[in-house]
């Protein structure tokens, strides 16, 4: 069964609710962020080697026809949870739950994998590119994330509460994570995923997913590289230290070319809809 078509309608303009989240929070910092999308696409690399969940996504998933469906409807999800009003989030996360529960995948130790690979991407692209977070503001983004486990149906005493939790989660994880042929064809099918014919050669869109899908690749942690390169045989990306180097400087130059844009170019439509909402405009800051 294929997963259905999830919409969650325009922002609400109209409301002084400032959402589960608001000003102030960590959230709001990471997630209105220019270099989100890297994280977004990192933590689809990531939770590929999970065997249970990329089965439930081979299964279920349009991502062969709708290369960048999946990745549009989780970013416009933890738009809506994140800049929206209480009601919007609540909606929204009552039909992502429904569908999880249609299609038999919400079982918690699923959720959570899924839950811990946008979080710890999230997190891991803001400090690369540059973003000034404390430990304390780490661990707060962190713990701020259990409102976004509940919303989707886990158990916040299930989930990691800060940094060190949920590096712990992984060593713990780590021996049953899985790189085999088909997870390696789902990894290239993310850096070269079919474009209308217009999109590829007459413009810069393969060029710019190409630099967002290497980026994210590349800022993986070594193990999780090397499971991938080793199967690629050398894969240049699963190199030494200055892999991590060049990357973090590729991500830091990128977000300061970014941030230099006009707030029409950078700020996603939930982003937009909270300033207006709130009258309060969200910074992108260094």
């Amino acid at each position: 069964m294929l997963a259905p078509e999830l919409t969650f309608g325009e922002p609400n303009t109209n409301s002084n609710d400032v959402g589960y989240f608001g000003p102030g929070t960590i959230t709001w910092r990471i997630h209105s962020d220019v270099m989100a999308v890297v994280g977004g696409v990192r933590a689809l690399f990531l939770q590929a080697l999970e065997p249970r969940a990329f089965g439930g996504v081979q299964a279920h998933s349009r991502y062969r026809e709708e290369p960048f469906g999946r990745l549009l409807r989780t970013a416009e999800y933890i738009g809506v949870i994140s800049f929206g009003t209480k009601e919007e989030a609540d909606r929204a996360a009552a039909k992502v739950r429904a569908m999880h529960k249609v299609l038999k995948l919400d079982e918690p130790e699923l959720l959570l994998w899924v839950h811990n690979g946008f979080t710890d991407s999230l997190l891991n692209i803001a400090l690369r590119s540059g973003m000034k977070l404390s430990k304390e503001d780490q661990d707060k983004y962190v713990s701020e994330q259990l409102i976004a486990a509940k919303l989707v149906g886990l158990d916040p005493e299930f989930c990691p509460k800060n940094v060190q939790e949920l590096n712990q989660y992984y060593k713990d994880k780590r021996p049953s994570l899985i790189a085999d042929k088909k997870v390696r064809e789902a990894a290239r099918f993310i850096f070269l995923p079919p474009m209308h014919g217009f999109f590829r050669y007459l413009t810069p869109s393969q060029f710019m997913w190409a630099i967002v899908a290497s980026l994210s690749f590349a800022s993986l942690p070594r193990w999780v590289r090397k499971m991938y390169g080793d199967s690629w045989r050398g894969s240049t990306l699963a190199g030494p230290w200055f892999v991590d180097y060049t990357t973090n400087l590729t991500l830091q130059i990128i977000r300061r070319i970014l941030l230099k844009l006009p707030d029409r170019a950078k700020k996603g439509p939930h982003v937009t809809a909270a300033q207006i909402r709130l009258n309060q405009e969200i910074k992108l800051i260094f």
